[in-house]
């Protein structure tokens, strides 16, 4: 049996100042503390990979793997790489898959999306996770009990994803913030979006991805996959909606406020 994180330390090292350091503040805004980005992953909690012999170690080397090709693919969109090519484009799909599915929330929903997706597929969901990624694909498909149903989740998930109109939003200054819930559904209705069955009627997925960058997930963007230059009333509005949906912990750069004119309902 091993633990894995639930937020890779690598993508929070993206909010961090020249020192690896990243301030990370309580959801009720109660403490604040500066902490590297790996100490900062901590306090996101881990889950169990279970199982006998070898397996939790391949399984813990494999979701390494998804996490460091995902983080390398951010790190190439957000130098000026978009839209992404093929290769990185299923790897951010991947990526953003187990957070979605790995979020404390969703975990309790696994079997609804696993429903909903196998629906989605018969459909005639494109297939766009191939090509490089396709042996990081057919293991995470193989992966033995009890991660098996999430991880045999994530391909058909990410080719969701990938499906999707994808915009790059981009900010002049430090502005943004993320949590321990970094991928975010949104939808212009008032209700609330429970994951699973409504995860294909969000109107947005949101993704910080730097200080200054965030990855929108459209299902519906007339101006197709575009680099969008917005300014602090897009920043606030995209931070309340990452900071909402925190379970415990958002992060951002030190010498950032992403807080500032950001009024949060109680936690």
């Amino acid at each position: 049996m091993t633990r894995h994180r639930l937020i890779p330390p690598a993508y929070l090292a993206r909010f961090a100042d020249e020192a690896g350091q990243v301030l990370v503040e309580a959801r009720d805004r109660s403490r604040r503390l500066l902490a590297s980005a790996e100490a900062a992953a901590d306090r996101a909690g881990t889950f169990v990979v279970a199982g006998g012999g070898a397996a939790p170690a391949a399984v813990e080397a494999l979701l390494e793997r998804v996490e460091g090709r995902g983080v390398a693919a951010i790190e190439r969109l957000g130098a000026g790489a978009f839209p992404p090519t093929g290769e990185d484009r299923a790897n951010v799909a991947l990526l953003v898959a187990l957070l979605l599915l790995r979020g404390r929330q969703h975990q309790a929903g696994v079997v609804a999306v696993s429903s909903y997706l196998s629906q989605a597929l018969t459909q005639g969901t494109p297939a766009t996770t191939g090509g490089a990624a396709a042996p990081v694909v057919a293991e995470l498909r193989s992966r033995p009990d009890p991660v098996r149903l999430v991880l045999s989740t994530v391909p058909e998930l990410a080719r969701l994803l990938s499906a999707r109109t994808w915009q790059l939003v981009v900010f002049p200054r430090r502005v943004l913030l993320t949590g321990d819930t970094p991928a975010v559904l949104w939808t212009r209705a008032r209700a609330p979006l429970p994951f699973g069955i409504r995860l294909g009627v969000a109107d947005e997925i949101r993704v910080p991805l730097s200080p200054r960058h965030a990855l929108i997930l459209a299902r519906h963007a007339p101006a197709g996959e575009v680099v969008r230059e917005l300014g602090d009333r897009h920043a606030a509005a995209l931070n309340r909606t990452v900071a909402e949906a925190a379970e415990e912990w958002m992060y951002y750069h030190p010498a950032s406020d992403p807080m500032e004119a950001v009024e949060l309902s109680p936690p």
